[in-house]
């Protein structure tokens, strides 16, 4: 699917003193930078090899220590940076701890939290889409990866999807997290870059399966004649590296 990016946004303030950075890439990829204001410290979440160049030009520009980079799971469409940002700037890459790659220095388990430039992150882990996907709690902001969508959700049908797995992760999506939490995705297909959980849940036609079998019928229907990715099994061992 062929998205035409938006305008780049103005930073978002989502804590006192934590700012948030959007980036687009790819079709429709997202990759966040999450901002300590006061050390002038920084974490990449899903950061994008399309746009290294535009990552290490904020950083440099602003003044900006990558202290890490994380990937919520192992991606299927596009490469990810992390190992090149380790390997340049020295920034940590955290994973969950089923995660394949060799280059992450820090294997996360579910519910495992760590603080990274002053911040507190919290990982939870949410199969479905892929075995080692994560979610990323920062305050009253969750980073969803591919689990949760702006009124959808990540397919099942990749190398190591479950839809089942997929269903009761989104299920405790909707239930762990207070109704005022802001969704960010992994990807934006619609130029909207946020939701409110609470909204989501309303809206999401993918939330609305009481039944647990009738959301895997119903996702391995959808996806029955949906194309691959670009470069499926090339990304997949690319990331897994």
């Amino acid at each position: 699917m062929s998205v035409t990016h938006p305008h780049p946004q103005p930073p978002v303030e989502i804590a006192p003193q934590v700012q948030l950075r959007h980036f687009w890439s790819g079709e429709g990829n997202l990759s966040y930078l999450v901002v300590n204001q006061s050390t002038r410290e920084a974490v990449l979440i899903d950061p994008d090899l399309e746009i290294l160049g535009t990552y290490l030009l904020l950083l440099d520009r602003e003044n900006l220590t990558l202290v890490a980079s994380i990937d919520t799971h192992t991606h299927a469409e596009h490469a990810t940076a992390a190992p090149l940002l380790r390997n340049q700037l020295g920034a940590d890459y955290l994973m969950n701890h089923r995660a394949p790659s060799t280059f992450v220095s820090d294997r996360l388990n579910d519910q495992d939290q760590r603080t990274l430039a002053g911040i507190s992150f919290s990982f939870f882990h949410a199969p479905g889409h892929t075995p080692c996907l994560q979610v990323i709690q920062v305050d009253n902001h969750l980073f969803t990866g591919d689990s949760l969508f702006n009124k959808s959700c990540g397919r099942a049908d990749l190398p190591g999807g479950d839809a089942g797995q997929q269903y009761d992760s989104l299920q405790t999506l909707v239930q762990q997290w207070p109704e005022h939490t802001v969704i960010h995705p992994g990807h934006d297909y619609n130029h909207q870059l946020t939701s409110v959980l609470g909204q989501n849940k309303r809206e999401n036609p993918r939330l609305q399966f009481s039944d647990r079998s009738a959301f895997i019928k119903f996702m391995n229907e959808t996806y029955a004649d949906e194309e691959k990715p670009d470069d499926l099994e090339y990304y997949v061992a690319f990331n897994a590296r």
